[in-house]
């Protein structure tokens, strides 16, 4: 929270430290984090914009609802009066400690006091997911787990589930010395304030030091206890309304929508971390500044992320002149090089490798980087041609070029979501009958819910199958092509659980699919067999792509005519934040002010979507 006011690049241009207790960007951290750990991602390597906007203006009403949840649910489990609002934090409980001429400040997202104790509760709209055993989309370990030391033994949560409280799970831990080694071990992840799995421990380990310092010098000697309130991912909306209309998020099937970590032992544990910190900060702000020193860069600058460092331009840009693309970190995979000893990107820029160029050619080991290099040093493209043939030969069609649109809630909506589900609201279909025939508009179909209270999910699964064509044997005549195609294939599953008089042909569709990226990229999988040596090796390459085959960065390069540049919606979040506004009597942003020229615009980005594959599938052809 503290800014440097002395200083000419303080971008807030704000001297009061207690009014940048805003916390949009904190919120859209979360939700964007609640989204990632509940598998519900959409189109890889999309911009996330988290510079304050009426975007963010309008999610923040859901990060609100988060915190009135867990007060509702909290009411269930604490005894005692409790003091909360998810409106204005200024109305929350504040807690005060002064020290060394410093006064340090939290406000509690739930204060709960009885005669016997207090109990602290902090609010994130993330899901407990991360805090558990589980396998990500590539069948990966992920989560908070540890094994019993030994290879392909078993495996335990870090975190046990009591009713609806998650504690620690010494039991298990005490199982063998190997078992009792990985607990530990970690363990220690929750105490790195940088990790997915750290970052919310160590904020609350901090109200714990203002928190139990302010009760001591005020004489209070009851025991505190610390919770992180959290959504539930295995919570199952079954669509229970209040008289209103409204969503009721009432215990179901034994899950709450809000689940506690119980993290006193963390907190307690941290308080030696927490008072380094605050050491290090007085020595911040009592010592005079040298704008022009090149401090080192590292994880705490979350370059790239939703909590980017708000001094990034003047350390990476003005200071080193790192560039916006093409740079050391922007060769595919990047994950160090063999030689160099560098182990991540910030050690790359502290070492001044800052461009494509700046990197040591001896270093590029790896054949795709090695291309990368040849293209950025001669201004090249690199176009694999057999594989991109042998790509189009496993294409049956039509092609069915395909994108869908949602809204990855964090209180699911409507019945069978969970949260942070991603709800389909939009779909667009091009249908390619040959190679290179289709028309923008004839050949273009596409469904887009009327209202965005609605739950239209079986109307649109209905409009689906009605635009795919199936063989007698009920396979899909053709192949569905899309951008990032495990997308596509989860929501046609959801659909399909959703609707069983629909799953047939809905799973038809994802059991015939094809990825763009595979096309452009490559994926070993899929060409291991016919090109054993050079499965892994890119199809395509050109500078301008600066390491990324997102569709915002091949299609200016493969089609510089078609751009999202100055359409009303130019990407997946402003598309549902355009949906969720349908009837705001101001404008989301841009200049729609109608609902039905908010819905042209949905209507035109989705279908530019479709078109964008049509068009770059035809710019391939032309080169191979």
């Amino acid at each position: 929270m503290y800014f440097p006011m002395d200083l000419k690049h303080n971008p807030t241009g704000k001297d009061d430290i207690d009014a940048e207790r805003e916390r949009r960007a904190e919120m859209l951290e979360e939700m964007r984090d609640g989204a990632e750990s509940s598998g519900s991602a959409g189109e890889e390597e999309e911009v996330f914009d988290a510079s304050p906007s009426a975007e963010l203006e309008a999610l923040l009403p859901y990060y609100n609802k988060v915190e009135d949840e867990a007060l509702k649910v909290a009411r269930k489990y604490f005894k005692g009066t409790f003091v909360a609002d998810s409106r204005d934090v200024h109305n929350q409980k504040l807690f005060e400690y002064g020290l060394h001429g410093h006064t340090y400040r939290c406000y509690v997202d739930i204060y709960n006091e009885n005669d016997d104790e207090i109990n602290i509760i902090e609010v994130k709209a993330t899901t407990n997911s991360k805090y558990r055993h589980r396998l990500d989309k590539n069948g990966k370990d992920t989560g908070l787990f540890f094994s019993d030391g030994t290879r392909g033994g078993s495996k335990f949560d870090l975190l046990v589930k009591d009713g609806n409280f998650w504690h620690f799970n010494v039991a298990d831990s005490m199982v063998c010395d190997g078992a009792a080694k990985s607990f530990e071990e970690k363990k220690k992840s929750l105490f790195d304030r940088f990790s997915d799995v750290g970052k919310y421990p160590h904020d609350l380990a901090f109200q714990r030091f203002v928190i139990e310092h302010a009760l001591r010098n005020s004489g209070d000697n009851r025991p505190v206890n610390f919770y992180l309130a959290v959504l539930n991912s295995e919570y199952v909306y079954d669509d229970a309304r209040d008289a209103d209309g409204n969503c009721l998020y009432n215990e179901n099937d034994g899950q709450e929508i809000i689940t506690f970590l119980d993290l006193n032992e963390v907190t307690e544990a941290y308080q030696s971390i927490v008072l380094r910190e605050i050491a290090t900060l007085e020595s911040y702000i009592s010592t005079p500044h040298d704008v022009s020193k090149k401090v080192p860069v590292g994880c705490f600058c979350a370059w790239g992320k939703n909590t980017e460092c708000v001094f990034w331009k003047h350390c990476f840009q003005k200071l080193r002149s790192v560039p916006n693309s093409n740079r050391a970190n922007n060769y595919i995979n990047f994950r160090g090089f063999k030689e160099g000893d560098i182990k991540d990107k910030y050690q790359l820029i502290n070492e001044k490798y800052w461009k494509f160029d700046d990197v040591r050619v001896p270093w590029l080991t790896n054949e795709n980087h090695i291309i990368q290099r040849d293209c950025y040093d001669n201004g090249e493209e690199w176009v694999d041609k057999e594989k991109m043939r042998y790509w189009f030969d496993q294409l049956e069609y039509p092609i069915y070029h395909f994108d869908f649109e949602s809204f990855p809630c964090p209180l699911p909506r409507f019945r069978g979501e969970t949260p942070y589900r991603q709800s389909v609201f939009e779909f667009s279909l091009h249908i390619e009958r040959d190679p290179g025939v289709c028309d923008k508009y004839k050949d273009n179909y596409i469904f887009l819910n009327e209202n965005s209270d609605d739950d239209e999910r079986k109307e649109l699964a209905k409009a689906i199958i009605d635009h795919f064509e199936f063989n007698e044997d009920g396979t899909l005549h053709g192949t569905m092509l899309a951008q990032n195609t495990s997308f596509e294939r989860g929501r046609l599953e959801e659909l399909a659980v959703l609707y069983p008089k629909y799953a047939k042909k809905l799973l038809a569709i994802r059991d015939k699919s094809a990825d763009l990226i595979d096309l452009l990229k490559t994926k070993e999988e899929f060409y291991k067999d016919a090109f054993v040596n050079t499965a892994k090796r890119i199809n395509y390459y050109h500078p301008d792509l600066s390491g990324s085959y997102s569709i915002k960065k091949t299609l200016p390069v493969l089609v510089p005519a078609l751009t999202y540049k100055g359409m009303d919606v130019g990407n997946g979040v402003q598309a549902y934040i355009t949906y969720l506004n349908y009837d705001s009597p101001e404008p989301t942003f841009g200049i729609m002010k109608t609902k039905s020229e908010r819905q042209d615009a949905l209507h035109t980005y989705c279908q530019q979507d479709t078109w964008a594959m049509v068009e770059i599938l035809r710019a391939v052809r032309a080169k191979i």
